[in-house]
């Protein structure tokens, strides 16, 4: 048996709720999905991103529903 990839989009936006960087992920189930997320967030700065504007918050999307918010908070990234 074969576990299916499910796929999620997400935005991370400053305090301004200007986008800072998006992408997609994806995970077996959405604990998985957010776990490589934060991989991905912590090699932001790796990719040239710089988030300047603290806080930040984090929007998870699953087709067109959100499935995943974390509050602006300091050091997402």
């Amino acid at each position: 048996m074969t576990t299916r990839d499910e796929e999620y989009r997400w935005w991370l936006l400053d305090g301004d709720l200007a986008i800072v960087s998006d992408g997609s992920v994806g995970g077996a189930s959405l604990l998985a999905a957010l776990a490589r997320l934060n991989l991905d967030l912590g090699r932001l700065s790796d990719h040239g991103k710089h988030p300047s504007n603290h806080p930040y918050r984090l929007i998870v999307y699953k087709g067109d529903a959100v499935v995943a918010v974390r509050p602006a908070t300091v050091g997402i990234c």
